[in-house]
């Protein structure tokens, strides 16, 4: 959850890169997922570095549905979904009928805005595959802080910054990365949070802890500046602003 277990992000060649544009379905998200990477050789020892991966939280579902005996999906969504009364929030699965499904769009570089390149996600829903709504986020922003989902103790040790064991000085903006979570002052106070962008998509979501202030941004439009338009909402919450 710290990216630093050593598991490769997407294939960067495009003449490889059939993740970040998959639109293959796969009705068991964990197991399809796993098999993209598989095979693949560690980047580095695990614990050594940080590398951001989204195919790593496939293998955090995978440890879930092993523990609790559970498929992934129905886990997440009986454990932390119903508690947090996230009741609008579903893994995006290109079958099913959901109730305000938003369109999904692009910008072109003249400006131009168009439907963005179509995306199954399926074979990444923890680390990118759930559907829901600013209301929805939000009332998990709430459930966090009033210790509804996790003991403060746990919390307290999933906002912890994590370290590799091999010092990267190009990693400096890396080192606030906790359990899940970045961890920072973007807003001239203590926050955790995190952003998600993929095809027409734009999202942050941004707590300062201790002021009990949540902010959520959901943008169907890939390639904005979703987490400068969440510190700018947390520093107007804050009071902090510059007049």
């Amino acid at each position: 959850m710290a990216h630093l277990g050593g598991i490769r992000h997407y294939k960067t060649d495009p003449a490889q890169d059939v993740e970040t544009n998959n639109t293959r379905h796969f009705d068991d998200p964990i197991a399809g997922g796993i098999q993209f990477f598989a095979k693949d050789p560690l980047v580095d020892p695990p614990g050594a570095k940080f590398h951001y991966s989204t195919q790593g939280f496939t293998l955090v579902g995978c440890a879930i549905e092993g523990a609790s005996g559970n498929k992934y999906v129905d886990y997440v969504h009986d454990n932390v979904f119903v508690p947090a009364s996230m009741t609008n929030t579903v893994w995006d699965d290109r079958f099913a009928i959901v109730p305000h499904r938003t369109r999904f769009y692009s910008k072109t570089k003249a400006g131009v805005i168009q439907n963005s390149e179509f995306l199954d996600s399926s074979y990444k829903i923890p680390g990118g595959g759930w559907l829901s709504s600013a209301d929805d986020m939000a009332n998990f922003e709430i459930a966090i802080l009033s210790d509804k989902l996790l003991k403060r103790s746990t919390r307290d040790v999933m906002w912890t910054p994590q370290h590799g064991t091999t010092p990267e000085v190009s990693e400096e903006r890396h080192q606030g990365y906790a359990l899940g979570w970045g961890t920072g002052n973007a807003a001239g106070v203590p926050d955790v949070g995190h952003g998600g962008g993929q095809q027409g998509t734009s999202t942050f979501i941004m707590l300062a802890p201790e002021q009990k202030i949540g902010v959520v941004v959901l943008i169907n439009l890939d390639g904005a500046d979703s987490s400068g338009l969440a510190t700018d909402l947390m520093k107007i919450l804050l009071g902090t602003t510059s007049k």
